[in-house]
């Protein structure tokens, strides 16, 4: 089964195998970061969320976001030999995986992606470091931005909550919202989204952190493992697409075990 298949099902069992990227890019000149993580205090399997053609609500876990009008501060771009890949289920992973090293500290685990039906999807679990709490989720969505959404302008529909949507100096268009208390996670859910609306690239990036996963057995984060500040970061990054990526993500996602779909 697909992860597609999976993610309609709102279920995805992740073997508990924490494998994460190695170094051989490094050796390779290439100079991106690798970081080698171990996933604590997570069940024995994890699942990858629903996120519909419309996006799914996430909350944001600090009261104000600030986005410089400049390009991403994350630093993956300085990394980057400005060559590009098809893209790759797993490469799409390895591009979540360097993108939230970039905003936050912590340990990563059951990584999961999926390219397929002119989308690429990419999930995984995150544990800040000298947190107690349980791993939260992480996904990133990219989709082609015509289909799913339509053009400009955009604005904030029903379902978002605490919606906000700025316009980017560069023509891109920055909406955050939330939705806590999900019926799948419990009254104590707390979701965060940030997704970015290129008419230019053609292209929707869908990114969430929740306070727990599905199969953290009703223990939650007192906040989702990402900020708003955080996600928007991931979500402006300059090099998502849904068909290709920098080479040293694809490159990075050889060495990392996905469950397989």
């Amino acid at each position: 089964m697909m992860l597609r298949d999976q993610l309609e099902d709102a279920v995805a069992d992740v073997a508990a195998d924490l494998a994460t990227l190695t170094t051989a890019s490094r050796r390779q000149g290439l100079g991106i970061r690798r970081r080698r993580r171990a996933l604590a205090a997570v069940g024995a399997v994890a699942a990858v969320t629903v996120l519909a053609v419309t996006g799914y609500a996430l909350r944001p876990g600090t009261p104000e976001i600030h986005v410089s009008d400049g390009p991403p501060s994350t630093g993956t771009e300085a990394d980057l030999s400005g060559e590009s890949a098809p893209i790759t289920a797993a490469g799409t992973a390895a591009a979540l995986q360097d993108a939230v090293a970039s905003v936050a500290h912590g340990t990563f685990g059951r990584f999961q992606g999926d390219v397929s039906g002119g989308e690429a999807l990419a999930a995984l679990l995150f544990t800040p470091l000298g947190s107690n709490g349980p791993a939260g989720q992480v996904m990133v969505n990219l989709q082609p931005l015509l289909r799913s959404v339509g053009g400009p302008p955009y604005t904030c529909e029903s379902f978002m909550t605490d919606c906000s949507v700025r316009e980017l100096p560069d023509g891109d268009t920055l909406r955050t919202y939330h939705d806590d208390g999900d019926s799948e996670f419990g009254a104590a859910s707390k979701r965060l989204v940030a997704e970015v609306l290129s008419p230019d690239r053609h292209l929707r990036v869908v990114v969430f952190a929740l306070n727990t996963n599905p199969w953290a057995g009703g223990e939650y984060q007192t906040e989702p493992v990402l900020a708003l500040h955080g996600l928007s970061e991931i979500a402006r990054q300059p090099w998502w697409s849904t068909t290709e990526l920098p080479e040293e993500y694809v490159e990075a996602g050889r060495d990392l075990d996905l469950y397989p779909g």
